[in-house]
Formats: structure tokens, sequence, C-alpha cells
């Protein structure tokens, strides 16, 4: 059994070509540095992975507009329209920056997005290209469910706009995004995990706006001193990502292990997993 795939309605899938990688620096670009070893045979289990989204994004420069009836957990789609239609509002704002918590350098992509319904879209998964979306190397055949600030949750095929707005943003009316989607998502059935295979949470502080019911893992990355990693720890959880999805499996510690020395420690259905990488 294969890693859980959510319901989307198809979406083109815009070639790599057709996409800017403008909205981010190559300086900042960090290449995974290590390939994980193969595992041996392991059971077949479902393995449902929680990202973030990535302040890095690629914009398309063409495909498809938004189509909001269309991405995964249509329940959703009221509320999506409520914040996307308020973010065009607020960034036509003059203190559009400063609501949107951002800097100068993003006032072109803010500016954008006041015709946030207008713009081109592409698959999340090429849309979104920070540290931890450059390790795990998401593909068309993956299947994970990405929490951010103006959709609430996503699959990583459905296709979206390059946009700015993060979780810790508050709009005028929807308030707070953080409490304005954890209302939404409060006991949303579409989210639990369809099997008994474990939910494996790589998303910062920020985007943990549900929490799963079931065996329930989350991702430390530290150093061999102990110290916390920041920076790094999203390549790291990339690369777990990428590990998990080809592994197949729901031996989430196990396949940690490929890429460092792992520790868990288990409080009921949630297992914090400790990661220190191999240097």
């Amino acid at each position: 059994m294969g890693v859980t795939h959510h319901r989307s309605l198809w979406s083109p899938d815009v070639p790599r070509g057709a996409l800017s990688r403008t909205t981010r620096p190559p300086s900042q670009l960090i290449r995974p540095a290590m390939v994980a070893p193969s595992l041996p045979a392991a059971r077949m289990r479902t393995v449902h992975i929680l990202l973030p989204p990535s302040e890095g994004k690629t914009a398309p420069l063409s495909g498809p507009t938004l189509d909001l009836e269309s991405l995964a957990y249509p329940e959703l789609t009221a509320p999506r329209q409520s914040v996307t239609k308020e973010l065009a509002a607020v960034s036509a704002r003059p203190d559009s920056l400063a609501l949107l918590k951002t800097g100068e350098r993003t006032r072109p992509e803010v500016e954008a997005q006041r015709n946030l319904g207008e713009l081109p879209c592409a698959p999340a998964y090429r849309v979104y290209t920070g540290v931890l979306y450059e390790a795990a190397r998401l593909g068309p055949d993956d299947s994970v469910s990405i929490f951010s600030g103006l959709f609430g949750v996503t699959a990583s095929t459905d296709s979206i706009p390059a946009y700015r707005c993060s979780m810790n943003v508050s709009l005028p009316q929807a308030g707070p995004l953080k409490t304005f989607w954890r209302r939404q998502l409060k006991d949303h059935p579409v989210l639990e995990t369809a099997s008994s295979g474990a939910t494996v949470d790589m998303r910062s502080g920020a985007y943990q706006i549900w929490n799963p019911r079931g065996v329930w893992w989350d991702i430390r990355v530290r150093d061999r001193t102990g110290k916390v990693i920041t920076h790094m720890a999203k390549h790291y959880r990339g690369l777990l990502t990428r590990a998990l999805l080809d592994a197949k499996s729901d031996e989430v510690a196990d396949v940690a292990r490929t890429l460092g020395d792992v520790s868990v420690e288990v409080k009921g259905n949630r297992h914090h997993l400790t990661l220190v990488p191999a240097v």
C-alpha cells in the first residue's frame, strides 16, 4: 500500500521552463548533500505527510488561473474565497506591506496579487521552492498535504499562484489567519488519516493549526551538541520527506535513521523524533 492520495481534480502540468525563479535568490538555494540509502524490504503502510509552505516561491509565467473549487478538500472553498478576496483588497492598500508583514523587496509580488484571481497557476510542488522543497524534490506522483495562510491546506498537486500571505498575518476582516484556519479545520474529517498508518508532521509552529488524532510524529533536528538547528532543519525535513515517500513505509524511525542518529520520545499517540544528521 502506498502513500495516501487525497482527492484533487486534474490540473495542467506547467513545464519547468515556464517558471520564473526571480523570487528566490540563487545564493539561498541549498541542494541536497546526500541521498538516503535504500531500506531493506519493509511492510507497506500508509504515511500521511504534513508540510508548511515556503516563503521562496517560483512564479509561473503561464498557466491556468486560480480555480478554488478544483482544490483538494473542497469543504474549504468558502473560507478560501473569503481569504483570497480579502488578500487581493489588502494588497492594493498603501499599508499592504505592513499588514502582510513583509519587506520592500516583495512589493512587486504584493502588487501583483491585487489581481490574485488572474495570476497564472502551477502545481503547488512547483510553486513552492524553499529549502525544504528543494530537498524533498516532490513530483506529480507524490501526495502530501501543504498548510498555508492563503488556502488553509491543499494537496501538493493543486494548482496555485505565487503569493505573499503567511500564517502569521492578521487580515482586517478574517483576523489572525492562525485562528481563522484553526476554526475552519476543527474536527475536519477529510484530514484524518484514512488508514492505520502514521502522520508525519514537518510543519513549523505557525502552521500547526490542526493536529491528527492517530499516531503522530513530529520532527526536531539538532546538531551533535544538542543545539536546535533552525535554517538547515528545513533541509533535513525535506530529505526525510523524500525518504519516506520513497520507502512507502510507516516505520518512520527506521527511515529517519538513513539520514542520521535518531531518538524517539513517545507520549500517547504523539511521537517526538529527534534527528541528528550524519556529518
